[in-house]
C-alpha cells in the first residue's frame, strides 16, 4: 500500500488544529468548501469533518476558495481582502472578459485541480485499499464575476470551451455548473455498512505551467474510453491504492492551496 502523501498529512493536520481553536458558537471554516447539489435541498461543507449521509454526497460537487488561501492572486474589480485587487478598465461594451480574469504572481491567468480520496476503505481500522480516487478534476478557474464578499469565499467552475460563451462572446459562468468534463469521474461515497465513518478529503492546487487536464490523462494513461475526453467513466481497478505521492511528483505540483473533507 502506497504511503499516505504528506500534502494529506499536513492538510489533515492543519484542519484538526482549527477546528480545536474555533469557537464552539462559530465553527471551523476550511479553505475549500464542497458543494454537493443533492435532494431534497443542497449540502455545503464548510466545517472539516462534517457528517454527511450516502445520499447528501452523491452527486458531483462544485467548489470555492477562501479568499485566505488566494495569497497570490489578484483580483479584478473588487476589495475582497486580504487578496490584492486592481481595477480594469471595462470596453465599450462594458464587459472584458480577460479584464476579468484573475492573475497569479506571475501574470498568468491561474487553473486549479481538485482531488477527493477516500483514505479508509474498506475499513479504517483495516485501510489495505487506501486511497481510493473518488474524482480528478482539472482546469478550474475562479468566478471572478461572481465574488461572495461577505463569505469570502470564490467559486470555481471549467469553461474552456467556446460553445459556454453567449453571443456576445462573454463567458458567462453559472454557480456550479460544468463545462468541460473532469479527468475522473465523481464516484459517491458507499464505505461498507458495517464500517465505522471514512474521510473523504479533497485537495486543491493551482495547476503549473504547462499543467492541463490533457496532460493529467496522459500522465494517467487514460484514453477516450476510459476517463478521456469522452468522459467514460474509470474503473476501480484504477482508482484503489491510489498512489497520491507519485500522481504529485509526476505533475510537479506544490503546495495545496486549500483543502476540506467529511466523513461518511
Amino acid at each position: 500500500m502506497p504511503k499516505q502523501a504528506s500534502s494529506i498529512t499536513t492538510l489533515l493536520s492543519s484542519l484538526s488544529v482549527l477546528a480545536k481553536a474555533s469557537n464552539p458558537s462559530r465553527p471551523a471554516r476550511a479553505s475549500l468548501r464542497i458543494h454537493f447539489p443533492g435532494s431534497p435541498s443542497p449540502t455545503t461543507v464548510s466545517t472539516p469533518g462534517t457528517p454527511l449521509t450516502k445520499d447528501a454526497a452523491a452527486l458531483p460537487p462544485s467548489y470555492s476558495i477562501s479568499a485566505t488561501a488566494l495569497s497570490n492572486i489578484t483580483l479584478p474589480n473588487c476589495d475582497l481582502s486580504p487578496v490584492s485587487s486592481h481595477h480594469s478598465s471595462p470596453s465599450s461594451s462594458g464587459h472584458s472578459r480577460r479584464g476579468s480574469e484573475a492573475n497569479n504572481a506571475a501574470g498568468q491567468i491561474p487553473h486549479y485541480m481538485v482531488i477527493c480520496l477516500d483514505l479508509d476503505p474498506p475499513f479504517p481500522s483495516f485501510p489495505v485499499l487506501a486511497p481510493i480516487l473518488h474524482s480528478l478534476e482539472a482546469d478550474l478557474r475562479l468566478v471572478t464575476e461572481e465574488l461572495d464578499a461577505d463569505e469570502g469565499y470564490i467559486y470555481l467552475t471549467a469553461d474552456e470551451e467556446e460553445e459556454a460563451r453567449g453571443s456576445d462572446g462573454i463567458s458567462h459562468p453559472t454557480r456550479g455548473e460544468r463545462r468541460t468534463k473532469p479527468v475522473v469521474g465523481y464516484m459517491g461515497p458507499k464505505p461498507p455498512g458495517v464500517s465505522s465513518p471514512h474521510r473523504y478529503v479533497f485537495l486543491c492546487w493551482e495547476q503549473p505551467e504547462g499543467v492541463t487536464g490533457q496532460k493529467v490523462r496522459e500522465v494517467l494513461g487514460l484514453n477516450n474510453n476510459e476517463g478521456g475526453e469522452e468522459g467514460e467513466d474509470v474503473g476501480l481497478a484504477k482508482r484503489v491504492r491510489w498512489d497520491q505521492e507519485g500522481f504529485e511528483k509526476m505533475l510537479g505540483l506544490g503546495d495545496v492551496v486549500a483543502g476540506n473533507y467529511f466523513v461518511c
